[in-house]
């Protein structure tokens, strides 16, 4: 009776320690995750910082409006200054359709309070543009 009581108390002090190795184990993986995570995180902010990242482009050419015609055909409308084209874009070609000399479609009153957007995503999508465009 009394070296089963020792083998019951063997056992579970034995389990007690695997326990407690298996949460610092666990705290161990927990405490790694977080690292990795935050070091994505650090390197997309970096990214981001250093123009890598930018949603809008700087220079004079815009897409201001694709819109897909097929599994590989879009037809894009392109601002250049105040030049605006309509261009079909496949996998092998690009071509003019139309050039507009004045704006066919002014895109800054879409982004008026008077104008809604289709989406919450649009409006947030459209929010982030205008702060980026703003600084």
């Amino acid at each position: 009776m009394n070296s089963l009581l020792t083998a019951v108390a063997t056992s579970t002090a034995g389990q007690q320690g695997a326990s407690a190795m298996s949460m610092s184990a666990m705290l161990e993986m927990i405490l790694w995750l977080v690292v990795v995570v935050a070091f994505i995180l650090a390197c997309a902010w970096a990214y981001k910082k250093l123009n890598g990242g930018m949603l809008a482009p700087m220079g004079v050419i815009k897409v201001r409006s694709v819109i897909s015609v097929g599994n590989r055909e879009r037809i894009a409308l392109v601002e250049v200054g105040e030049t605006q084209l309509l261009v079909g874009v496949t996998s092998s070609q690009i071509n003019t359709l139309h050039v507009f000399d004045k704006p066919a479609i002014d895109l800054s009153a879409a982004t008026d309070k008077t104008h809604p957007v289709n989406s919450e995503f649009a409006a947030k999508l459209q929010g982030l543009l205008n702060k980026d465009q703003q600084k």
